[in-house]
């Protein structure tokens, strides 16, 4: 992973956060910039690295993670890159981009259960159902500027999902939309619509999922900790359980960060010079601050005070211009929030139930979502052993529901109100099982983990150009953004990808390297893409 050359100037790189964004960038420093690990130095708010690529738990108290990771191989373009400079852990020799893809070729996703109506009964995905007026209105979103789109949700662009005659939001393209990338009728249409561009490709596969490529472990696993032994191993210098809370900058006009104010988990506060030379990558916001988890016995608490990591980005961009408004984003916490839920049992008995309704091997159908439920509620049984402690009788199932404010069908409840056990019913009720199955999967269950997490679609809320600030603000020497609210033109937020394009971006810009940043690939301008994209939506 190390280059073959090395800084000779003293420079000082400073991340905020230890997500994915941070420690990509702290590899491209060592791989191209020549940095060693001693002057890389990342402060992390919390006691341990990764960011919202969590994921952790035992066959005896149950697996937790929040959310999962779905990845494109068209389109990735810097994640792919990267990760083919960081060895794998499970195969020698092989990289983490060689294990994802070798397991993607021995494990092809293809979904035969994509969608399940009210009844339990498997929907046909074989069209996407758009009339006329519905697909002129998604041809006239792609031509629209996004200067056009400012402050507008996806409901202000096709209508009122509850009014009599709209079909867009029950049709197999929205659902297809909703449960690959979390979209909800208030959302911005602004990013619906760079979602439907840069994965155009897509369109082909979304009923099935198929060339959705995954990772063989959990995102934690798979992910984050191959970038922490590189970065360990460099002797990069990692500062937890310490809050990066505001940044003093020098006088003017310009931007040029001058210390870094931090606090740690016990209050004590310290102030760090960041001189001319040196250089500050901050992740601004974090979908997962404030989750709060349940257990089988009690459900999670909600906590919508506004999140740590939007703090920092507040107090700095009200002492300069250009550094965007977080308020858009983490304002509207009863918009923004959506819960997961994981299930641990000692048995497979759900495992196999579900193999024989979907018609696909456990892990093979991605997810099958419940588009009718009132919870919106998408199932997801990932290959086996998907945790590394996990063996051959244990099975894990990991859910999100992206209405979970509203009443279950058989709870009579909000989600955000259910105990683990309660939820696990309410899934067990939606599905056509018999009762006795259902007996025994309640006998097997190990832990039922519900995790409410207020900002989750916050990077999706309605914005105008320049809420969000660019990746190196206009008139910065040494300040940079990585994370999912910062601004990298055509790409798409709430991607991996998006997080890594952002830190190299950042890294190669604050350095003045002039090393390519890997292009999105212009697919949307691709004749024959085109072609087939017609055809299926016309169907």
């Amino acid at each position: 992973m190390l280059g073959n050359w090395k800084r000779t100037d003293g420079t000082q790189f400073w991340f905020v956060g230890a997500g994915l964004g941070t420690l990509a960038g702290a590899c491209y420093l060592l791989r191209d910039c020549g940095f060693e690990g001693r002057n890389i130095h990342i402060v992390e708010a919390l006691p341990q690295a990764g960011g919202s690529n969590d994921g952790c738990g035992n066959p005896q108290t149950g697996w937790v993670a929040r959310g999962e990771r779905m990845f494109c191989r068209l389109t990735y373009e810097n994640f792919w890159d990267l990760m083919s400079s960081v060895p794998s852990l499970e195969h020698e020799g092989a990289s983490v981009t060689d294990d994802m893809f070798a397991f993607a070729d021995t494990q092809p996703v293809y979904a035969r259960a994509r969608f399940i109506d009210s009844t339990g009964e498997i929907m046909n995905a074989g069209h996407y159902g758009l009339d006329r007026q519905e697909l002129m209105q998604l041809v006239n979103l792609l031509k629209a500027q996004e200067e056009e789109l400012d402050d507008l949700t996806i409901e202000d662009w096709f209508g009122d999902p509850e009014a009599e005659g709209r079909h867009f939001f029950h049709s197999i393209f929205w659902y297809c939309y909703q449960a690959t990338f979390a979209f909800t009728p208030w959302t911005s249409v602004m990013e619906f619509r760079r979602y439907v561009i840069r994965l155009l490709p897509l369109i082909m596969r979304l009923p099935t999922a198929e060339g959705v490529v995954l990772t063989e472990r959990d995102q934690y696993d798979g992910i984050i900790r191959p970038l922490m032994a590189v970065l360990e191993e460099a002797g990069v210098d990692f500062i937890y359980s310490t809050s990066v809370y505001d940044m003093d900058f020098a006088e003017g006009d310009g931007i040029t960060v001058t210390a870094l104010h931090m606090r740690d988990s016990e209050g004590t506060e310290r102030t760090v010079p960041i001189r001319s030379q040196d250089k500050v990558v901050a992740t601004l916001g974090c979908m997962t601050d404030n989750s709060t988890y349940g257990t089988t016995d009690a459900a999670a608490v909600l906590d919508d005070s506004y999140p740590l990591s939007a703090r920092l980005w507040k107090n700095i961009s009200a002492k300069k211009a250009g550094l965007g408004n977080p308020d858009v984003f983490f304002g509207h916490p009863d918009k923004s929030c959506w819960m997961s839920f994981n299930a641990t049992f000692e048995g497979n008995t759900f495992m196999e139930w579900l193999e024989r309704y979907t018609h696909n091997k456990t892990g093979q159908g991605l997810s099958s979502t419940f588009a009718e439920h009132p919870w919106a509620m998408e199932l997801r049984n990932p290959t086996p052993p998907y945790w590394a402690n996990q063996t051959e009788n244990e099975s894990y199932l990991w859910l999100c529901a992206f209405y979970s404010m509203n009443k279950g069908t058989y709870t009579g409840k909000p989600m955000t109100e259910c105990t683990g056990a309660e939820i696990l019913e309410e899934i067990l009720q939606a599905l056509p099982m018999e009762e006795e199955v259902r007996v025994q999967v309640r006998s097997e269950l190990v832990s039922a983990v519900p995790v409410l997490m207020p900002y989750i679609n916050a990077q999706f809320m309605p914005r105008s150009v320049g809420d969000r600030p660019d990746v190196i603000p206009a008139g910065s020497t040494n300040l940079g953004f990585t994370g999912q609210y910062c601004e990298v033109p055509g790409d798409i937020v709430f991607t991996e990808e998006y997080s890594v394009r952002a830190a190299r971006m950042a890294v190669y810009g604050l350095l003045g390297m002039s090393r390519e940043v890997a292009p999105i690939k212009p697919l949307s301008y691709d004749v024959r893409v085109l072609g087939q994209v017609a055809v299926n939506l016309l169907k």
